[in-house]
């Protein structure tokens, strides 16, 4: 958190260099910046990915593969980076939104030096989790004004991130403008399909669910949430092996169904996989989608190379590499 690895913050507005009084950061033109439980807090406490921060504080460790003792988090991470993990080592990356840090600590033990944020107080789960860690600068910050140095990372990475953000191209040349030349970009999305914006039963019971969920007052969703998949698990898990009723089950409710692709080994991992990433899907402020095609043509107007997008995670998968000669012109459209 708090120690020489924050040398690298700037003022997310600036661009320059922080100084530290106390328990704040402040710019050089006295902007300050609270540190709060030892993280520099760039964004006020209340926005919109205040759900996913509250999720993340209910279900610190769910997803760490060191909790799980499976490699979910790995096998996701390792697939969409195109290596293993022990090729990062000594490089520089920036991990965009971390949540309760189950790729941060991944991150870590490659030998990496990260640079770390979320939007949402989800940075005191991953403070507890990974805070310790010497090569770790974890901070919330919004991807839109980053606190990091332009042009400065190996890699950049941001997985379940890009589409909860107002503007999924915005926050992409955000993130593309802190890659160095011949540096990469590893990021996913969920992928625009017919049927996702269709009610069901030509659709899925989500359409509904996530619009009457988004009704209630903020601090009454997860308890909302947490009745409906109360009333369901039941019924999922008891006909979990019957193809038949779990499609036609998937067509009346909103439960995130991860039996039996996960592996998980027990039904209480389910029920909290489920219920954690139910949550996540119903309360989510913006939900944007795109196709492979889009993202592979809006990666083509950044000047990226070697880029490679496909189908598979959350939707879709994409991968490039920032030219080590970059242009003046493209220079002007990160900024």
């Amino acid at each position: 958190m708090m120690d020489a690895t924050s040398s690298r913050l700037v003022d997310p507005i600036e661009g320059r260099p922080l100084s530290r009084d106390g328990e704040e950061l402040v710019s050089a033109q006295g902007q300050r910046y609270p540190i709060l439980a030892g993280v520099p807090r760039f964004v006020p406490a209340e926005n919109y990915a205040q759900a996913f921060g509250e999720q993340w504080v209910r279900f610190p460790r769910t997803q760490l593969d060191s909790a799980t003792g499976l490699t979910l988090s790995r096998d996701r991470l390792e697939r969409c980076l195109g290596h293993p993990l022990a090729e990062l080592s000594g490089q520089l990356v920036l991990e965009a939104g971390s949540g309760a840090g189950r790729f941060t600590e991944l991150l870590l033990q490659s030998g990496a030096t990260l640079d770390s944020f979320d939007y949402s107080g989800a940075v005191a789960a991953n403070a507890a989790n990974n805070g310790a860690h010497p090569k770790l600068c974890l901070v919330q910050a919004d991807v839109r004004q980053m606190p990091f140095l332009r042009e400065a990372y190996d890699l950049v990475v941001c997985l379940g991130v890009v589409q909860h953000t107002p503007d999924p191209e915005e926050t992409l040349r955000a993130l593309w403008s802190r890659v160095r030349p011949g540096g990469r970009l590893v990021f996913d999305h969920y992928r625009a399909k017919v049927r996702n914006y269709l009610p069901p039963p030509l659709g899925t019971a989500g359409i509904v669910y996530r619009r009457y969920f988004l009704s209630l007052p903020r601090e009454k969703r997860f308890d909302a949430v947490k009745r409906v998949v109360d009333r369901w698990f039941p019924l999922i898990w008891k006909y979990r092996e019957n193809y038949p009723i779990q499609f036609l089950l998937s067509r009346l409710n909103p439960v995130v169904n991860y039996y039996p692709h996960f592996g998980l080994t027990n039904r209480q991992m389910y029920y909290e996989w489920m219920l954690l990433d139910t949550h996540d899907a119903m309360t989510d402020v913006y939900k944007h989608r795109r196709t492979a095609r889009s993202l592979r043509r809006f990666l083509g107007s950044l000047g990226a190379e070697e880029v490679n997008v496909w189908h598979g995670g959350n939707g879709v998968e994409a991968s490039c590499r920032k030219p080590r000669e970059v242009s003046a012109l493209n220079r002007r459209d990160w900024s």
